[in-house]
């Protein structure tokens, strides 16, 4: 589809800017009411009558805090996610340390839980509206790049004085220039809401995982001695298997990494003691293996 002066293009009800008439606005990300008539325009008289001219859109200002928006957006709801996930495994770690009693124990724990599953939930819709917008904004960068192909065609054959030529291939440019910025905003929000916990080391993903493995095993233990009710347990524990399943998960290369890595180590080690390496090949590959095991969780 190449650019034509009957192209509907209506105004954006958020960012009041005119911008094709497709789903979403190519500047805010705003979804964009139905257009349910194209509006009269009048035709041009620069070109034969038979093949319309181009005619690019209008300038406007560059939407440089459009992406802004929404880069901040989604580093908000990640930041928020991550944090619920951590004053959960805090909660749990102070009930079973016995700071806090049952009653506060769950309901604060319900509280986050369904703050965490809402926000789970609209990162999942962003990234469906993200994924749309992109390929909308890719449509239309192609779009534009067969305007300006086809604005060169016309005045290399004299359809075009270099004046219109010159008007028409900057504003087209101009656009091109900001929708390949707000796809590279796109693509950098994708890979942050495609990345869960991506605030975290790899090695604080692992204490993570750990503390509330700790926590679960002692508070099993605690309702197993009467300590505590068990109908707490029964209240956060399929929660708390898939938070311990889902945490393992982000780091579940690297565990299988360390473990053979010591196993290795440990091997090394049992060459040494039956005589078949030398201290020296000793010292100096366990100073390697071990290098390598501090560097999986950095």
């Amino acid at each position: 589809m190449l650019l034509s002066l009957d192209e509907v293009r209506i105004k954006c009800p958020k960012c009041g800017k005119m911008v094709p008439a497709m789903r979403y606005c190519i500047y805010c990300g705003s979804q964009l009411p139905t257009v349910q008539q194209r509006p009269e325009r009048p035709r041009p008289t620069e070109a034969p009558p038979l093949v319309p001219p181009l005619v690019p859109p209008p300038v406007q200002p560059s939407p440089a805090t459009a992406p802004i928006g929404i880069e901040g957006e989604v580093a908000n709801l990640m930041s928020n996610i991550s944090a619920l996930y951590t004053r959960k495994i805090a909660l749990f770690k102070m009930f079973q340390s016995g700071e806090v009693s049952e009653k506060v124990f769950l309901k604060l724990y319900s509280e986050y839980s369904g703050k965490l599953s809402d926000l789970l939930n609209t990162r999942v819709r962003k990234l469906e509206e993200l994924r749309r917008r992109l390929d909308e904004v890719d449509r239309r960068l192609n779009e534009v790049a067969l305007s300006i192909e086809e604005l060169s065609v016309r005045y290399k054959i004299g359809e075009v004085d270099l004046s219109v030529f010159s008007q028409k291939s900057e504003k087209l440019k101009i656009e091109q220039r900001e929708l390949e910025g707000m796809v590279k905003s796109i693509k950098v929000c994708l890979a942050r809401l495609e990345k869960l916990l991506g605030d975290k080391t790899p090695s604080e993903i692992k204490n993570m995982e750990s503390d509330l493995r700790t926590a679960y095993e002692a508070i099993k233990s605690m309702v197993s001695e009467g300590k505590i009710s068990g109908e707490v347990l029964d209240a956060v524990r399929i929660d708390v298997e898939e938070t311990i399943a889902f945490l393992d998960s982000l780091i579940r290369d690297r565990k299988e990494r360390e473990k053979a890595l010591k196993e290795e180590l440990e091997t090394l080690h049992a060459r040494y003691k039956i005589g078949e390496i030398s201290i020296e090949e000793y010292e100096k590959r366990k100073k390697e293996i071990q290098e390598e095991i501090n560097k999986v969780w950095s």
